[in-house]
């Protein structure tokens, strides 16, 4: 079932329908949003009286209105300049005051540079030109020629600047003497605009009474004003206490005066045809916010399908990328917001022209137009996002950027160089005599302190910056003494406690190398301690075991020999029990002399006195060869022998005689420990191209309860109570000389399963 779940959930053809889906719903929400300007008035949801359109009508009836009764007036009211602000009047003429001052200003400076030029020039004849222009005399008649010369330049250029300051005045004082007159024809101009904006407002009424006295209006007759706006269809009546709620946030030019009212009514004819039109665009509005949902709906749901199933395959788990996904994100994003810009703008363009001459264009070729632009863009962005959803579902967000991968290569880059220099830095540091790095470092404090110093010589801020500098850095060096005094304690401290015996505890490696050499020093005098003091306990125990297990071997044996010798002897030899005391002797005595025979063995493998004649061996033939040698044994054992042994030639470098020893120990082992009517396996197997493993198994008739590594000690068996015949010395001997032959040798035991393994080093033909 997950699986038929998975094949449809991670479909193709379902992804397909996804991009139909998005790409349906973006054309169908711009559709939608193509209504955008009527929404108003299809969210309010009222009559048109109580609407913002309806409201919109009078309220800007009312602002021209406002300007022309309350501050205009009328001609004559304005050309008399009571219209006028003189605030605002004071400010412009203080502007062009100040704009004077600063032309003249500006003429008197080019003045005076030109006069300093002259006197530059003069300089070396030691001639002085005054700020009027006046030059000083001269004895020399060459000097005395260019003097006038001068004096006749610099007349010119202070007639030029006065009349330059003339033509300033002249026009500032022009301009400001007219500002009352621009003023007044600029509110001419705006009343006449205004008025011209009353007469358009068609099917709209405005009449203000002031102190009962009809002032401003277009409605003829003066008689029965409130009950004719009454019988409009839509009339509002405003005062000082009503404006403000009229109007609510709508800029207005001026408030209603006390006394005085302003009716504003709205006609049949108008009325009709605004009600028509607010309606059809509250069903345009409407309509187009039911389109843009729906758009919007069908495009989440295709989107969000999108990122889930994005790099997701039927066939195979995990997040898989396609060959535009190895372009950065960085990249991506900034080539996908620059492709819909360029594929939204044109429409953005477009859109003022189509709502004021909608009626010019052809609607269907728009929309066609339209729906292409908007399914390239949304292609182009449903592509970034699904790249997107693979690289944050694979966590690779940010990794996957360039700006990263640039960072990142600096990054690595200064941490390289950093790092080379802190070592080459620290390998000629640590390599230096202690007396030079403690010259580097007193004369590095020394430095820093003089450089310190010299910024007292400054200004105040170097003074502060001096001494910031000295107590920095006396820190840093009482920080430096601190923490060596301090490893050089802890050192102290951790020496006296191996001292005293704890070889287990480590000192930390830190501080100068000479403390971190000698902390080392110190640390691998403990472990050696504490290997010396392990080997002798385990040898003093080895030795008391050995001591033990020897004598109880050794004493089994001969101490059956003297009871049956002392029995002969006190019988005769012509006792009726002497042939079987003897039998007891002899088989006593050939128990001891194999136990001599292993013990010297084993004393000879462990020392290494064994000569060793090396030379290339076929292993499965010697173990072929030597099943045959123990047949009888075999046979007589009633254990079932599985051999696998390789078809090929398998050669090791090894002593014939010496492994043979090894494998019949093992052997020897399993005819006296295995479990009677059980297998026994015999594997050669080449581990690899270089070793041999000889692996014996077998199930033990007795209870391995000891750890594999006791076993292989000294005349350790596994029978804890002794009552096989064994010396407890064959594995020991195996493990020695297969050591000898430069192999190794390892038992593993897993329950009563007992596995011997010999890897000897192979012979490659």
């Amino acid at each position: 079932m997950d699986t038929k779940l998975k094949n449809y959930r991670y479909s193709v053809w379902f992804k397909f329908l996804a991009v139909i889906l998005c790409v349906a719903g973006m054309i169908t929400l711009a559709y939608g949003l193509l209504q955008a300007p009527y929404f108003e008035d299809a969210i309010q949801n009222t009559e048109f009286k109580d609407s913002i359109t309806g409201k919109n009508i009078l309220s800007q009836t009312y602002n021209t209105v406002s300007n022309l009764a309350f501050m205009y007036k009328s001609e004559e009211h304005i050309k008399s300049g009571a219209a006028l602000d003189e605030i605002q009047i004071d400010d412009r003429k203080s502007n062009l005051k100040n704009e004077q001052e600063n032309a003249i200003q500006q003429v008197e400076d080019n003045y005076f540079d030109s006069i300093n030029q002259y006197q530059n020039s003069l300089n070396d004849q030691k001639i002085i030109i005054d700020q009027n222009g006046n030059v000083s005399d001269s004895t020399d008649i060459i000097n005395d020629i260019k003097i006038k010369d001068i004096q006749e330049r610099i007349k010119l250029l202070k007639a030029q600047k006065d009349s330059n300051i003339k033509e300033i005045n002249d026009k500032y004082d022009k301009l400001i003497n007219d500002v009352k007159n621009d003023y007044i024809n600029q509110q001419l101009s705006d009343y006449k605009v205004q008025m011209d904006y009353l007469k358009n407002y068609e099917g709209i009424h405005y009449t203000v009474v002031e102190n009962d006295k009809t002032t401003f209006t277009n409605v003829s007759g003066n008689s029965g004003i409130e009950n004719y706006y009454k019988s409009l269809p839509y009339s509002v009546q405003l005062t000082n206490k009503n404006i403000n709620e009229f109007l609510g946030t709508y800029h207005y030019a001026y408030s209603i005066p006390e006394n005085t009212t302003v009716h504003l009514g709205v006609s049949h004819e108008r009325y009709n045809s605004e009600v028509a039109t607010f309606e059809k665009n509250s069903s345009k509005g409407l309509a187009g916010i039911k389109t843009s949902a729906i758009g919007l709906l069908s495009f989440l749901t295709g989107f969000i399908y999108l990122l889930y199933a994005a790099g997701r395959r039927s066939d195979k788990d995990g997040v898989h990328l396609i060959a535009v996904d190895i372009i950065y994100l960085d990249i991506a994003l900034a080539v996908s917001i620059a492709a819909i810009a360029l594929c939204f703008a044109p429409i953005m363009e477009f859109l003022p022209y189509y709502y004021r001459d909608k009626i010019s264009f052809n609607a269907s070729l728009v929309y066609a137009i339209f729906s292409v632009i908007i399914a390239l863009g949304t292609l182009i962005g449903l592509l970034f996002m699904t790249m997107f959803a693979k690289r944050l579902k694979r966590h690779e967000v940010i990794r996957h950027t360039l700006i990263f991968r640039i960072l990142n290569w600096i990054f690595l880059k200064i941490k390289k160089m950093y790092y080379g220099f802190k070592s080459r830095i620290n390998y000629v540091f640590d390599r230096s005599p202690l007396a030079m790095r403690l010259v580097l470092i007193f004369g590095a404090y020394a430095l820093l302190i003089f450089i310190c110093s010299l910024l007292f010589l400054a200004d105040e801020a170097g003074v502060l910056l001096g001494f910031i500098g000295i107590v920095g850095v006396n820190v840093v060096a009482v920080y430096f003494v601190l923490k060596t005094l301090k490893t050089f304690t802890e050192i102290r401290d951790g020496a006296e406690r191996i001292r005293a015996g704890e070889l287990t505890y480590n000192l930390p490696e830190q501080g100068l190398p000479e403390l971190k050499q000698l902390s080392v020093s110190i640390n691998k005098i403990a472990d050696g301690l504490k290997n010396a003091v392990g080997s002798q306990v385990k040898a003093e125990r080895m030795k008391a075991e050995l001591i033990t297990n020897v004598s109880h071997d050794l004493k089994t044996p001969l101490t059956s020999i003297i009871t049956y010798v002392d029995l002969l002897k006190n019988e005769g030899l012509q006792s009726e029990n002497a042939e079987k005391y003897l039998g007891i002797i002899d088989s006593k005595s050939q128990r001891l002399k194999s136990l001599t025979e292993d013990l010297f063995e084993a004393a000879k493998a462990t020392s290494g006195n064994i000569a060793v004649n090396f030379e290339n061996i076929n292993v499965a033939s010697l173990i072929t060869q030597g099943l045959g040698e123990l047949s009888d044994k075999i046979e007589a054992s009633e254990l079932n022998f599985k051999t696998n042994l390789p078809t090929e030639n398998i050669l090791v470098n090894a002593d014939g005689r010496l492994l043979w020893r090894v494998i019949e120990n093992l052997l020897s082992n399993v005819f006296k420990y295995a479990l009677p009517n059980s297998r026994v396996y015999i594997d050669v197997i080449p581990a690899n191209d270089e070793t041999v493993k000889i692996i014996i198994k077998n199930i033990s008739a007795y209870e391995l309860n000891v750890d594999a590594d006791e076993l292989m000690e000294r005349f350790k068996r596994g029978d804890a109570s002794r009552h096989s015949e064994g010396s407890g010395l064959g594995l020991s001997i195996a493990k020695s000389l297969t050591e000898l032959q430069g192999g190794s040798f390892s038992i593993n035991i897993d329950g009563d399963l007992f596995k011997a393994t010999i890897t000897l080093p192979m012979v490659k033909e």
